[in-house]
């Protein structure tokens, strides 16, 4: 591996048409400021698997079933919206530049343990990524850049300890239904001031065992047949449609 350059040339590109990841705190401050937030949810098998990104996600994840099948789901917080971002200024400039999301600090570098950088996944111009900008990642894959590096140490932190909240919430807005992870999400459009009230609930829930609830049967949606077959072969509930007014499938394919 050889090292990486790479210096933000304010395009503009990794604030349009986004959805945004968040931690709690930031999603209950993008509400406050009137942005839209989505919940989306995906699943897997609780498998024995401890490979660097596998043990990430689960970490980040709680225990459930669907049907005979033990699981385990992600929530996953995200700003939604089309066009530009809209704390984007008209110079290309961040509107919240001190208060931005960790997922804007941290980009294009990769949260997950594992994942290798590559520029050509990213939306950032060749130019960003000029040798003659400065080093941003070792030869040995060590983050040069101190703001990047203390942003996923943050971000890392709080999703493991966000975990109950999430849980939580998905508790207290009946959610039961999930994709399949790495085919897709299922996006849970709540309204806003409903998802704010339900945010600072769970964190409050989280930290109280006598709010703890057990989790429902969880149910999978795909639209692909071999898929479906898979999960109910596995002993877990499968549709090929949420049937939900609240709930969309996003596709990863």
């Amino acid at each position: 591996m050889t090292g990486i350059n790479f210096s933000c040339t304010s395009c503009g590109r990794c604030c349009h048409d986004l959805r945004l990841t968040l931690s709690v705190a930031e999603a209950i401050q993008w509400l406050h400021r009137g942005g839209e937030v989505q919940v989306l949810c995906h699943a897997a098998a609780d498998l024995d698997d401890l490979s660097p990104v596998v043990a990430y996600r689960s970490a980040r994840s709680f225990p459930a079933r669907s049907g005979g099948l033990a699981i385990r789901v992600q929530v996953i917080l995200t700003a939604q919206f089309d066009g530009a971002c809209p704390n984007l200024l008209p110079d290309m400039r961040c509107g919240i530049y001190g208060a931005r999301p960790n997922t804007c600090r941290i980009y294009p570098a990769e949260i997950i343990p594992g994942l290798a950088l590559k520029s050509d996944r990213k939306l950032c111009p060749p130019e960003a990524w000029d040798d003659r900008q400065p080093g941003y990642l070792s030869a040995d894959g060590r983050l040069l850049d101190v703001v990047t590096d203390t942003a996923i140490v943050a971000a890392r932190a709080a999703g493991l300890a966000e975990v109950g909240m999430r849980r939580a919430l998905a508790t207290a807005l009946g959610m039961k239904i999930a994709a399949l992870e790495n085919e897709g999400f299922a996006v849970w459009s709540i309204p806003s001031d409903s998802l704010l009230h339900s945010l600072r609930d769970a964190v409050q829930e989280a930290h109280d065992p006598s709010k703890d609830t057990p989790s429902p049967d969880w149910l999978f949606v795909s639209p692909r047949p071999e898929t479906l077959a898979l999960i109910t072969a596995a002993g877990a509930n499968a549709v090929s449609s949420a049937n939900h007014d609240q709930v969309a499938y996003l596709p990863l394919y």
